[in-house]
């Protein structure tokens, strides 16, 4: 027994010269007779690639991989894998992450870019076009304001539905985009529908509040109707159990609803802000 342990102290101190004397003491150290272990080969072959330029290194997170923890602190250990290479040989070395958690960050990212760039050419785009039906700079802003707004509020309503009936904590990452663009696209349509029945009413005749009230009153019946039938028809989605045909269905229903509701309020509102107070009033010396 002493033999064994003298010759252990003895394998002990020559790993700890060679660990002293080696290049690579502060990082990573082996014996040389250990090199030609089949452990260590099988662990070489699993973590380098053949060339030996490739590393691979793996990293268990103590939370869900698929939660939104797990996705912020994938591009906190990005960085700081190439903070820890800077000042090495390794400082050009290419840094890449992969693995469930990297994939649900990309995917959120770039769902999050698209959801952007097609917001802001959307609402680009709608906003020349009812500038050329309303001729007016102030109305566009206006409608597309309160159709933003009954986007951001309807969802709102369907992540608080889906956290009661659903018990899901979050929105699919697509339900957004998608309700974006349905929301945005009908509540436009109502909006031009009361901005050109407004435009038909002889301007001659009546005052700029009342053709807005009449216009108001001549396509409610319309507007309503529509916003039922397709209510319908995205509630015939809800039975798919998928959660993003849930999701955008829930949303468009109560975006729909919102928009029924504030559009003939909101937009006879904004006339009194589009024209001047005196086009309110009839000029009785006239």
């Amino acid at each position: 027994g002493v033999d064994k342990m003298s010759a252990g102290l003895s394998q002990g101190g020559d790993y700890l010269t060679g660990l002293q004397n080696s290049a690579a003491a502060k990082t990573f150290y082996i014996p040389s007779n250990e090199i030609g272990n089949k452990e260590f080969q099988q662990s070489i072959n699993n973590y380098l690639s053949a060339d030996k330029k490739t590393a691979k290194i793996t990293i268990v997170l103590d939370s869900n991989p698929s939660g939104a923890r797990a996705t912020r602190e994938i591009p906190q250990i990005t960085d700081l894998v190439r903070y820890s290479l800077k000042g090495t040989a390794l400082r050009h070395a290419n840094v890449v992450v992969g693995g469930q958690s990297s994939k649900i960050a990309d995917t959120k990212r770039v769902a999050g870019g698209d959801f952007i760039r097609t917001a802001a050419i959307m609402v680009i785009g709608i906003g020349l076009a009812l500038i050329l039906i309303t001729r007016s700079l102030l109305q566009p802003v206006y409608i597309l304001g309160t159709l933003v707004s009954a986007y951001m509020a309807a969802l709102s309503i369907t992540h608080l539905l889906t956290r009661i009936f659903l018990g899901r904590p979050l929105l699919t990452w697509n339900t957004p985009f998608f309700s974006f663009i349905m929301l945005l696209a009908l509540g436009v349509d109502y909006s031009i529908f009361l901005v050109m029945r407004y435009r038909n009413i002889d301007q001659n005749k009546y005052l700029p509040t009342e053709r807005i009230v009449r216009a108001s009153k001549e396509i409610g019946t319309v507007v309503i109707s529509a916003a039922i039938i397709l209510s319908g028809t995205f509630a015939a989605l809800i039975p798919s159990a998928i959660p993003t045909l849930i999701e955008v269905a829930m949303t468009v229903i109560c975006g729909l609803i919102i928009l029924v509701i504030i559009i003939p309020l909101v937009v006879p509102a904004t006339i009194h802000l589009t024209y001047p107070l005196k086009s309110t009033f009839r000029d009785d010396e006239g």
